[in-house]
């Protein structure tokens, strides 16, 4: 009798298994990156991040299409917890998909750490690699903390995908430079790009 009670609750954990939400975080513990090489022209760089949009409800990041969207207004840093509102710099409160491209500069070697709050999917790369995801939709959640190793300071390639599908949206990047010990938003001087 033992057998099957066994077998029923094997299988009752299989069926949770196959039932848990496909948005799990992924996440790469002390990923190694490096700066662009060569660094971008100074006189070239302006302030903030590149963004196109694209607008219709999606389920996931996948969806989101690989094809220049309509271009918005550059997004000075990654802090946007509007709830209601327009999402980043577009005119839309719903349906929203941005692909978002620039430079984020890591001014010392180190370990430095990250965290993404985000409502509803996101992927985030830095240096070309990609150190978080949770593509799916759901309401507001924190990544946990995601550490980055370079050891070659300056500016580095950063990528974002992210769509908010309905009601409340939000988009931040924390990060901690090495040595110091809470997160903060990343602030606007962080960030840069070359005009499209």
């Amino acid at each position: 009798m033992s057998w099957v009670r066994n077998g029923a609750v094997a299988a009752l954990l299989g069926f949770v298994a196959l039932a848990a939400p496909a948005t799990a975080q992924m996440r790469v513990a002390h990923s190694s990156i490096a700066a662009v090489n060569p660094q971008p022209p100074a006189d070239k760089l302006q302030p903030g991040l590149s963004v196109s949009y694209f607008f219709g409800l999606i389920n996931h990041i996948r969806e989101i299409p690989n094809a220049p969207g309509k271009a918005g207004p550059p997004l000075p840093n990654l802090d946007y917890d509007v709830g209601f509102g327009n999402v980043l710099t577009s005119e839309r409160e719903d349906g929203v998909q941005a692909i978002i491209v620039g430079f984020i500069k890591l001014d010392k070697p180190g370990v430095w750490k990250f965290a993404v709050k985000h409502n509803d999917g996101v992927s985030f790369e830095i240096g070309g690699r990609k150190i978080y995801e949770m593509p799916g939709v759901q309401p507001d959640v924190m990544s946990d903390v995601l550490e980055v190793k370079t050891e070659t300071p300056g500016w580095h390639a950063l990528k974002m995908l992210y769509f908010e599908k309905r009601n409340t949206a939000t988009l931040q990047l924390y990060w901690a430079p090495p040595g110091a010990a809470d997160l903060n938003i990343a602030p606007p001087e962080a960030f840069a790009h070359l005009p499209q």
